[in-house]
């Protein structure tokens, strides 16, 4: 038999060109290409070369994008760089690329590890709750976020706004970086975190949720200020709560104090718009009327109330003062002092004093700031008592009637001082503080 050796020796490079055109072709499969890639990373990882290892991760990537181990294991190439940012963007998006389950466990195991090292730190605040806030956003039943929200509320309110009592809800950024503080959160925002908790507890509601509700439905912090308009609109936010989990003591002392400062703002709403306009002489009627006189006995006869009790009570209608005390919360309203912007301070006098037998009836009022500007500052004060005044040209007779006292301060310290004894009446006569002060001498 004979073989033609021209034609065996051509089959045969025809078969060397068929797998060396095989082997080319399944190198450039890209299924190839991404195993290839992953596999040089993972070479770079071991070799600490993080920096390559996220570029051959990240070419894995871009020829399938929906590799979950690409994905993995380049947010693993960038926590050794201790860039947890870049790691939860990248497992974000191979979660939404790829729809895998395990890649949102593990972005959420970066964002829960991160919370609990900044609590660690003593560097919580609110925005550590709304990281954790967030995990419970995509996985209402995650037990691990559960525990550490209600781990973190204490630390967060301690660490991060207890510093200043306008840290929380009425904050300046700058002003109070100044006075060390770390944090400050604003009030529409804190509504916005509690809606949204109850918004997860309403899709998942579990005992350790509701518990989470009710301590985050009033703040954790042991003083803080809130705006009066605030403080009526968070009643609707304890609505809520309340509609959803039921309350606490906690919470029904927190509502109580909202509850009262509505009800005394009603007792003043009248007489602070005739103040507003210059009217004074109001006053007297106003420092003998019922609903000032049940007021006042209620502080001096130290009857309990969630407004705090003290001799001398200011009302005012900007803000409120909240207070916790073992668990009970009180309030009061901001004086002159604590906020000079104020468009004016009543002062309810709640001190025994009798004239014969007869308590006196005082009260004060400071007009709001001219310009902006606390000096020169004014004050009046109206008391209602029995006391002697001059009829005629000298006789002295004791009587029912009302004193105006005038203090005006300027900046440098000095004080101008006029009484008005028997104001408004038909003995009605006006002295210097000077002129009363040698009457009394002699």
């Amino acid at each position: 038999m004979n073989i033609d050796i021209r034609k065996v020796a051509v089959i045969a490079a025809a078969t060397v060109l068929v797998v060396v055109a095989g082997y080319v072709v399944y190198n450039r499969l890209p299924f190839v290409k991404v195993s290839k890639a992953i596999g040089a990373g993972n070479q770079y990882r071991q070799e600490a070369d993080y920096e390559a290892a996220i570029d051959s991760y990240t070419k894995a990537i871009q020829i399938d994008s929906h590799s979950v181990t690409a994905y993995s294991n380049l947010a693993g190439a960038y926590l050794s760089l201790d860039d947890s940012e870049s790691a939860k963007k990248t497992l974000y998006d191979g979660w939404q690329n790829t729809g895998n389950a395990g890649l949102l466990n593990n972005y959420h195991t970066v964002i829960l590890n991160e919370s609990v090292a900044t609590i660690n730190a003593g560097a919580a605040d609110m925005a550590t709750a709304q990281d954790i806030l967030s995990v419970l956003r995509d996985n209402s039943s995650n037990a691990d976020a559960i525990a550490l929200l209600d781990a973190a509320y204490d630390r967060i309110f301690e660490d991060a706004y207890s510093y200043n009592t306008d840290a929380l809800f009425r904050s300046n950024s700058v002003t109070y970086a100044a006075e060390g503080g770390s944090s400050t959160f604003s009030y529409e925002d804190y509504c916005v975190f509690v809606n949204d908790l109850l918004e997860i507890y309403s899709a998942a509601p579990s005992e350790e949720l509701k518990a989470v509700v009710l301590k985050y439905a009033v703040p954790g912090v042991s003083s803080f200020t809130m705006n009066y308009e605030n403080a009526i609109g968070y009643l609707a936010i304890l609505d809520r709560v309340e509609q959803a989990v039921g309350t606490n003591d906690e919470i029904t002392s927190f509502r109580a104090c909202i509850t009262n400062a509505q009800e005394v703002q009603a007792i003043f709403a009248d007489i602070f718009q005739q103040l507003d306009v210059g009217n004074v002489d109001e006053l007297r009627d106003f420092v003998v009327s019922e609903q000032y006189l049940n007021l006042r006995n209620i502080f001096l006869n130290k009857v309990e109330t969630p407004q705090e009790n003290t001799t001398y009570v200011a009302i005012s209608r900007e803000a409120i003062i909240l207070n916790n005390n073992d668990g009970k919360w009180s309030y009061r309203f901001l004086n002159f002092e604590e906020n000079p912007a104020t468009s004016g301070v009543i002062t309810l006098w709640a001190n025994y004093f009798e004239d014969g037998g007869i308590q006196r009836n005082s009260i004060s009022y400071e007009p709001k700031s001219v310009d902006g500007n606390y000096y020169p500052h004014t004050k009046y004060s109206v008391t209602y008592l029995n006391s002697y005044v001059t009829s005629g040209k000298s006789t002295k007779v004791a009587k029912m009637n009302y004193r105006l006292e005038t203090s005006i301060i300027t900046e440098d310290g000095e004080e101008t001082e006029t009484v008005v004894s028997d104001w408004g009446g038909s003995d009605e006569s006006t002295m210097d503080i000077d002129t009363i002060e040698s009457r009394i001498r002699a």
